[in-house]
């Protein structure tokens, strides 16, 4: 028996367990594929294991697929609102895989410092595979650009149809463009807001996506879309993006859902 807090950001639900709770025998991979499952288990988007020392937490994110995910924006405010109630930190230091991330109660919203962005990393597609992409697809080779926040991104400046998008973010996935997949932010500027939607790797398309959010941002504030500050728009409600110094801060609401037991073998 595992108990379990369901939450989600914007639509981008999470299963949360204590590691403590969790047996030193258990494949958490495999759990994290039986509990996402919308059918026999709980259903998510990504499965959370933290444990905490002080208002320090170690978070771990798993996928549907049970791969392991090296940053969620959405998760780490989600985890911030749990805390606070349980614990009443209004501020914590999130450690995902040795990245640190300050995060912190404001109001009704939370608020996330997902650090430095990158625009060079080894990972990134050259300029000949970013044409092929466009070309492919019909897009504009200007405005794919890739982003790293702690995880991969690839940003996409389209209006495109949800199937179109499925398609794609399915078919970038292959090592023929990215060796590990990467998450695919299909963005469009429109009314002063940046509207989204992400597929991300190892789950697929999501109602919200926080560092995609941020990837977006940086990526529209590099080609001039928007300034220093940013609305990122979801189907389910927005969050505030911004720029301070070197980092980026998220902010936004959390929800819970549901607390309960997760009966496995």
């Amino acid at each position: 028996m595992l108990p379990f807090v369901k939450m989600h950001g914007l639509g981008n639900d999470f299963v949360i367990v204590e590691k403590q709770n969790l047996s030193t025998k258990l494949d958490i991979s495999q759990l994290a594929k039986k509990i996402a499952c919308p059918h026999t288990g709980i259903g998510a988007d990504q499965f959370i294991v933290y444990e905490t020392d002080g208002k320090r937490v170690d978070m771990f994110i798993y996928n549907q697929d049970g791969s392991a995910a090296q940053a969620c924006g959405n998760a780490s405010r989600c985890l911030t609102s749990l805390i606070n109630r349980k614990l009443g930190f209004k501020d914590i230091t999130l450690n995902v895989l040795g990245r640190e991330i300050s995060c912190k109660i404001e109001g009704d919203q939370v608020s996330v410092n997902m650090g430095k962005v990158s625009f060079d990393e080894k990972w990134m597609l050259p300029e000949e595979k970013r044409w092929l992409i466009a070309q492919r697809y019909s897009l504009e080779f200007k405005e794919i650009i890739c982003v790293d926040i702690g995880n991969p991104h690839l940003i996409i400046f389209s209006n495109l149809s949800e199937q179109d998008m499925q398609i794609i973010g399915e078919q970038l996935q292959h090592d023929e463009f990215f060796e590990n997949g990467v998450n695919v932010n299909f963005a469009n500027i429109k009314d002063d807001k940046i509207r989204l939607r992400v597929w991300e790797r190892g789950t697929g398309l999501t109602l919200a996506c926080g560092s995609g959010a941020c990837a977006s941002f940086a990526a529209s504030r590099k080609l001039g879309f928007v300034g220093n500050a940013a609305v990122v728009a979801f189907e389910l409600g927005d969050l505030t993006i911004k720029q301070q110094a070197d980092n980026i801060i998220m902010t936004g609401p959390t929800s819970f859902i549901a607390e309960g037991i997760f009966y496995h073998e």
